[in-house]
């Protein structure tokens, strides 16, 4: 990792949605969410348990309401000092290398956080950007990782796109 004199001029912009897909085109989205949350309620009420019931309510607006799908445009900037990402700012500090991989749609950069108990950031690349050139780039500022991103965050990329 460089120190913060001696970065490389880099200045990659660009606008993406979040990888938020909306489900609501899927009618199995619909039935299967639909039956867990009907046998749910039927189960609170058979045992009366009421707090069973309350959060199989709550599950069923976190499901079902549009607010939890609308997809976010984001803006994105990878410069010398750092990334921005919206009104996020990431200094290079706070990172420890980066890996980029592709998720059946698209490709995203996970960047690897030196805090253990902080998430890594992850940023969608848009089709027209030049993957091996931001790569080439990010090489010259932080270390590359080999299946460095968790299970967890790859099988949510994966299912959320």
């Amino acid at each position: 990792m460089t120190t913060p004199l001696h970065r490389p001029k880099i200045n990659f912009q660009w606008r993406s949605l979040s990888h938020y897909d909306d489900p609501y085109g899927d009618i199995l989205w619909h039935i299967f969410w639909g039956i867990v949350i009907f046998i749910s309620i039927i189960y609170s009420i058979i045992t009366k348990d009421f707090l069973f019931l309350i959060l199989t309510l709550i599950a069923l607006i976190f499901f079902f309401h549009p607010f939890f799908y609308e997809s976010i445009e984001l803006d994105i900037e990878i410069n010398s000092s750092g990334i921005k990402v919206n009104n996020n700012f990431y200094n290079w500090d706070e990172f420890m290398g980066f890996e980029i991989f592709y998720n059946k749609e698209r490709y995203l950069i996970y960047f690897i956080s030196k805090n253990y108990f902080h998430p890594g950031l992850t940023v969608p690349l848009e089709t027209y950007l030049n993957v091996e050139e931001i790569r080439n780039k990010l090489r010259e500022i932080l270390d590359e990782y080999v299946n460095a991103v968790p299970w967890w965050e790859k099988w949510y990329r994966n299912f959320f796109k």
